[in-house]
């Protein structure tokens, strides 16, 4: 039996398990109305209401409704409600210009966008089909309560689910096509290895629209665990929402910790998830001095990770193993350092030139509209990151 692998998946089975657990606690200081605390079966109830509105809308399967936002209880909603229903998400970067917005807006075809009151004047010239802005405009808009939706007809794992648009440093942004099948491997294996449990409370330090947030807001879903959104990433915040929540792992690049160990340096008393909280990191690897302050200071579990919007992201994974208890600090934070070994399913080699290669079911459909740029990219059945490396003889990958 061959059963479609469908991002619908993940919030089901949250309804079902834990419909009276709290699936998201919003960002209360935001422009638009906070949604407060949600439980699973209401944030499904949600979903459903918004696909109904969209089918009253005209937005069919395989048409895009693009979201320039920071991170919010209704961006998450999106990210579950508009690829359960066969249609794709665009989210994009709230940092980007206007200019840049317009592009991705327009290539993408968006026939709906949201966008965060914050910024409205910036992307007031922006034009689709339907424009809201997100809030209680977006929610009369969408929410149709007691409308049943129309079905996905035919639900495809091999189906763009989210089209992520890779920042346009040397050219324009190119969209990302992670399918339904690519999006469930990848949450599925990262929960995995980062051991991820329904007594797990899930702070959203990595901006919603990066990757879908790694992925790891599906993976809280299947599971079960608590989100925790935080709209504007500040180290003293974060280390009150941990205590206020009971959050016991986040994710974010290395700033964002580098940030929270200045905070910590200030605060008087006990670190708040000393011994209960992990985070996982990637971006540049930082260095094994700030993860040994992490683990010391702190008292929270590190982990790293290597990946690409590409292979939505999951490549290699590096935490602590059962060998590392008898080592020093110092020691442990050097293994720490190096970018990890290939997650589960996935592959990893170098190429003469000492390119890294990839092969797995995390790689991208391809590049939206723009077969020529996949083709160079995914070659002889391996994707070409761009990024220099070396692997030891334990599969351990490094970073050049």
């Amino acid at each position: 039996m061959r059963v479609p692998l469908l991002t619908n998946d993940f919030i089901d089975r949250a309804e079902l398990v834990y419909g009276d657990r709290i699936g998201v606690i919003d960002e209360p200081d935001q422009p638009a109305r906070s949604l407060g605390s949600l439980t699973y079966r209401e944030l499904a109830t949600r979903g459903r209401a918004i696909q109904a509105g969209l089918d009253e809308l005209g937005v069919g399967v395989g048409e895009r409704v693009a979201i320039v936002s920071h991170n919010s209880a209704r961006l998450l909603e999106l990210l579950y409600a508009v690829p359960a229903s066969g249609r794709i998400l665009v989210p994009i970067n709230f940092r980007l210009q206007a200019e840049e917005v317009t592009y991705i807006a327009e290539h993408s075809g968006a026939k709906v966008l949201l966008v965060d009151p914050e910024l409205d004047k910036s992307l007031a010239a922006i034009k689709a089909e339907h424009k809201f802005l997100l809030g209680e405009e977006s929610d009369d808009a969408l929410l149709r309560f007691g409308a049943e939706p129309r079905p996905w007809p035919e639900p495809d794992e091999d189906a763009t689910a989210t089209l992520n648009y890779t920042s346009g440093t040397t050219a324009r942004p190119k969209g990302v096509q992670l399918t339904h099948r690519n999006i469930w491997i990848n949450s599925v294996t990262f929960g995995m290895h980062m051991q991820m449990s329904d007594r797990d409370v899930y702070l959203h330090t990595l901006p919603q629209f990066h990757c879908n947030g790694w992925g790891l807001l599906y993976s809280a879903a299947g599971v079960g665990a608590t989100n925790v959104i935080i709209r504007k990433i500040d180290g003293a915040e974060i280390l009150r929402r941990v205590e206020e929540h009971g959050v016991t792992f986040a994710a974010g690049a290395p700033a964002v910790w580098n940030m929270t160990l200045d905070a910590a340096a200030q605060l008087e008393g006990e670190i708040p998830g000393r011994g209960t909280t992990r985070i996982v990191v990637a971006g540049a690897p930082p260095p094994s001095r700030t993860i040994a302050r992490v683990e010391k200071e702190l008292g929270w579990e590190f982990n790293q990770i290597y990946g690409l919007t590409e292979t939505t992201p999951l490549v290699t994974v590096n935490r602590s193993r059962a060998e590392y208890d008898g080592v020093s600090a110092e020691e442990k934070a050097a293994m720490l350092a190096r970018a990890g070994v290939p997650g589960i399913g996935t592959r990893t080699k170098t190429s003469d030139s000492g390119e890294i290669l990839v092969r797995g079911n995390v790689v991208m459909g391809g590049y939206w509209d723009n077969p020529e740029a996949t083709d160079e990219a995914i070659q002889d059945g391996w994707f070409h990151t761009g990024d220099g490396g070396t692997i030891d003889e334990g599969g351990y990958l490094t970073i050049s």
